[in-house]
């Protein structure tokens, strides 16, 4: 099993494979159930491993800055980074309020409860209006239903590493704010179609 060195806990030893994107996989780690790691995907495909090589060096890294830098009224829907190092990032695990593990918004099948919707719609139009362009914090794989009683569901993003033209650096016409407003919102109205019940 790999270690991994950090500050606050000491070594820890990922267990199980919990979880996996493009660029990275998500494991559970052994004696803790409230975090979990990521490391970068072994075998991530010709154009991420481009993108990993010339425009995302310091993939781990770039997404606990911007967990600290998010503004004070949308903090509450990402997902704590606690540490990073080039190789990992340790994040929360997300948790229900009976302390069962969180499920995406697509695991989930939806989801139908009016607050969860407005706070959607609230992070949208926050990232509109301040021009914060994240580009994989509305799809159902990593946006997940957080419940906090049996009625209070929220919305958790789990993975906000494309931000800007970083993200999709193929696509030039990002350059421009108004191309990135309507991507943005393209990938709103998506999620909101395909998952509001």
């Amino acid at each position: 099993m790999s270690k991994f060195q950090m500050t606050k806990r000491g070594k820890l030893i990922f267990d199980q494979k919990i979880g996996g994107g493009y660029f990275r996989d998500c494991y559970s780690v052994k004696g803790y159930a409230d975090i979990c790691i990521k490391i970068i995907n072994p075998k991530p495909g010709l154009i991420r491993k481009i993108q990993l090589k010339y425009f995302r060096k310091k993939l781990n890294l770039e997404e606990y800055e911007t967990y600290k830098r998010l503004p004070d009224e949308i903090k509450r829907f990402f997902n704590p980074v606690h540490e990073a190092r080039e190789n990992f990032v340790v994040t929360s695990m997300p948790l229900d309020y009976d302390g069962t593990p969180s499920l995406s918004l697509k695991k989930h099948d939806g989801a139908a409860n009016e607050k969860f919707w407005k706070e959607v719609d609230f992070l949208f139009q926050f990232l509109i209006e301040h021009e914060i362009w994240f580009f994989d914090v509305f799809n159902g794989n990593n946006m997940f239903v957080l419940k906090k009683s049996k009625d209070e569901w929220v919305p958790l993003i789990i993975d906000y590493k494309q931000i800007g033209w970083k993200a999709f650096p193929f696509q030039i016409h990002l350059i421009l704010n108004l191309q990135k407003k309507k991507k943005l919102r393209r990938q709103y109205e998506r999620l909101v179609m395909k998952y509001k019940k």
